[in-house]
């Protein structure tokens, strides 16, 4: 058995990691990277022609953008994730299945459980022709919002883990500190501040940080941050029955340009359109713009940051080295490739197992 890492090993993006055995191939993810040059994973045509199935860990653009792409070059296989994840995707493939409705493989064992990423957001733990491998996806055990099921006393050949924090040495409280921090300085001003977040994630976990932390500002969000916010409130698998019980009576006002103070939340992380882009200006000039995740070169984001008009605070939703470390003392693994991360590189991109 192999295993190819086509994409986000000694690189941020494009995750995807090709297995081939002797009966069978699948890729677990299939991302795509913000780099032009250089955005779909590296797959042969034959290697994409043969696979059977793409397993998928959550609906990120860096997992599952290069979907329409791999059907274009020739793949025709069965697209496995789970129903919310497959529900969160534009174009989920021709031929889709639910993680919870598939049926494994003959000859295949295969378990999962939630990574504590989004909703939807899981990781595999596959055991096949007498090999044993897991696969993290993005994961973090201590999310005050998203359910995990910890990753625990797994033995297997190859581990594949995330460590997209590198080498961050604050623990997770203190990077949530950091960010309260930062807002208090808006709320003390009574100045509006733009935090711009991903479609499923993080957003929900800095709400639950400003209601925690009992700072009395209005809250505002688009459309789609206030129906994943209702949405959750009803969640009892994916989303913590803290995070519902907490946030019961909170109210989130419709975003409708800049208020006069309050905390707004855009559902584009990346600023990727020129009214997101232009939106975010007027609120660098009124009060400001924070940034709480990697901003991809050439992004409004990225723009913004570049130029001093917008604020940086990482929130923990990845793994630190310290934290990959640690689950890898809380299992058993023989060879283990930390992914996400461009502080990690492999000579080998191809593994035998």
């Amino acid at each position: 058995m192999i295993v190819k890492l086509a994409g986000g090993v000694g690189e941020h993006g494009r995750n995807c990691f090709f297995v081939r055995g002797d009966t069978v191939s699948f890729l677990v993810d299939c991302g795509l990277a913000a780099d032009a040059a250089k955005p779909y994973p590296k797959l042969t045509g034959e290697e994409i022609e043969g696979l059977s199935y793409v397993f998928l860990t959550h609906s990120h653009r860096d997992h599952t953008g290069a979907l329409p792409w791999l059907e274009s070059r020739g793949f025709s296989g069965i697209i496995v994730g789970t129903s919310e994840t497959l529900s969160q995707l534009k174009e989920p493939g021709r031929r889709a299945i639910s993680l919870e409705s598939f049926h494994t493989p003959r000859f295949w064992r295969l378990c999962w459980g939630r990574s504590g990423h989004c909703v939807g957001s899981v990781w595999y733990h596959f055991v096949l022709e007498g090999r044993s491998l897991l696969f993290s996806g993005d994961y973090r055990e201590d999310s005050p919002v998203y359910a995990v099921d910890p990753i625990r006393g797994i033995k297997a050949d190859l581990a594949i883990l995330d460590s997209a924090y590198g080498p961050e040495l604050r623990t997770g409280d203190e990077m949530r500190e950091a960010f309260i921090t930062g807002i208090r300085l808006y709320c003390e001003r009574q100045m509006p501040l733009l935090l711009p977040v991903p479609k499923y994630g993080r957003g929900l976990e800095l709400l639950y940080l400003l209601h925690r932390r009992h700072l009395q500002l209005p809250l505002y969000g688009d459309d789609h941050f206030t129906e994943q916010f209702r949405l959750a409130r009803q969640d009892g698998q994916w989303v913590t029955e803290h995070f519902r019980h907490e946030l019961e009576g909170v109210t989130v006002r419709p975003l409708n340009g800049v208020p006069e103070n309050g905390v707004c939340f855009l559902s584009e992380p990346q600023l990727d359109t020129a009214a997101s882009e232009a939106l975010a200006a007027q609120f660098s000039q009124a009060g400001g713009v924070m940034i709480t995740g990697t901003t991809d070169r050439d992004t409004g984001s990225w723009r913004l940051c570049s130029s001093g008009h917008a604020a940086f605070c990482r929130i923990p939703v990845h793994c630190t080295d310290i934290d990959r470390k640690q689950l890898e003392g809380k299992n058993c693994f023989c060879r283990v490739v930390p992914y996400h991360t461009s502080s990690w590189q492999s000579a080998q991109m191809v593994l035998s197992i």
